[in-house]
């Protein structure tokens, strides 16, 4: 299940929230700060991390490199 996080208007805490994201719009509609209570709240998007135990990176193979673009349109200028 997702996990949401919004920023209070009011007083810059950051809570997070899960839901699914069938549930999300209903979920935001109801959201209030627990930290002091106000429902202005505006969502944060941060970056993900991906991690991998050392067996199944150990073997993967690696990711395909090389070539300056993937389309094949190198040639046109």
């Amino acid at each position: 299940m997702p996990l949401y996080e919004y920023r209070c208007k009011e007083c810059g805490e950051v809570v997070e929230f899960r839901s699914s994201m069938a549930d999300k719009e209903k979920m935001a509609a109801s959201l209030q700060c627990s930290s002091c209570g106000s429902a202005k709240l505006t969502q944060v998007f941060s970056g993900i991390a991906l991690t991998s135990d050392s067996k199944s990176a150990a073997s993967s193979p690696p990711p395909p490199s090389g070539g300056c673009c993937s389309g094949g349109m190198c040639n046109l200028q």
